[in-house]
């Protein structure tokens, strides 16, 4: 089987309340089945919305630049560069970050996923 390589300068951000999201392991784009990964950009002070789940799927985001807090559950956590977060399968959960600056994160998830599945809630976390 040949290498599959996929760069994320050939993924367009997808726009999304608080954050942009490059889809860089997928199904279509690298021909992943069992995960995938999207790089996920937060700009300074901003909130991931909605509080949302994924229903069976665990997600786990390992940060690469910047610092934040998850709420996973009722529980906060504050965050850094270089920390990994784990949000169970079908945990309602949302991050913002607490920087000045971007926060970045490859958000990696337990099977194939889009926005398009979040289970959302009305509820925020954050509010």
């Amino acid at each position: 089987m040949a290498v599959r390589v996929v760069s994320l300068d050939s993924i367009e951000p997808q726009r999304l309340p608080g954050r942009d999201l490059q889809w860089l392991v997928t199904p279509e784009t690298i021909g992943a089945e069992k995960l995938s990964i999207a790089i996920m950009t937060c700009p300074a002070k901003s909130v991931v919305r909605p509080l949302h789940s994924h229903k069976d799927i665990e997600e786990v985001i390992l940060i690469l630049e910047g610092e934040g807090e998850a709420w996973v559950d009722g529980e906060t956590a504050a965050f850094k560069k270089g920390d990994a977060v784990l949000f169970p399968a079908n945990s309602k959960h949302q991050v913002r970050n607490t920087g000045d600056g971007p926060l970045i994160t490859a958000s990696i998830f337990s099977a194939p996923t889009s926005p398009d599945s979040y289970v959302v809630y009305d509820e925020d976390a954050f509010a």
